[in-house]
């Protein structure tokens, strides 16, 4: 490749070394501005790190916000099961003991002699741990009484004596 160089003047002349250099810097500075200038597409480390940090913020945040929730939801169901449970026990106890002719403790609690429909029959109520159960011609019925805001709680009241 030749380069011809004209002077202000018309004349030709071969170029320098000198002109040549200068040339060659004057291109490579405008192809480093050129490269500088152009939009690089793409994510940093940094970036990504960023993104990282404040999705695992927000998902500690709902975490929290769901776990008070659920522990929430377990203790309203515990108390709906207990106050349900209350309830049961004291109306079903109430008509047994109108039935009842007679009572015969035993070791875990208490027996009611009954003649409900001209069938006569007892009625087993026994004390185990938290729970009342409740048989009546081999169908049982467990009442369970602890406290419904803790789990494992001791029985919250007790029956010491029955009289009909």
């Amino acid at each position: 490749m030749i380069l011809i160089m004209t002077a202000k003047n018309g004349v030709k002349r071969q170029p320098t070394v000198i002109n040549c250099r200068r040339r060659r810097n004057i291109m490579l500075k405008v192809e480093i501005n050129r490269l500088r200038s152009e939009k690089k597409s793409g994510v940093t480390l940094i970036e990504i790190a960023v993104a990282v940090c404040i999705v695992g913020i927000i998902s500690g945040a709902i975490y929290l916000v769901f776990d008070r929730q659920t522990n929430q939801a377990n203790i309203d169901s515990r108390s709906s099961q207990y106050y349900l449970d209350l309830g049961m026990f004291t109306e079903t106890f109430y008509n047994d003991l109108a039935m009842t002719k007679a009572v015969c403790p035993n070791d875990n609690g208490v027996s009611l002699l009954v003649n409900p429909d001209g069938n006569p029959g007892s009625i087993t109520y026994s004390l185990q741990g938290n729970t009342i159960g409740r048989e009546f011609r081999g169908i049982e019925k467990v009442f369970r009484f602890t406290n419904p805001n803790r789990n494992g709680s001791p029985l919250i009241f007790r029956v010491e004596e029955i009289n009909p």
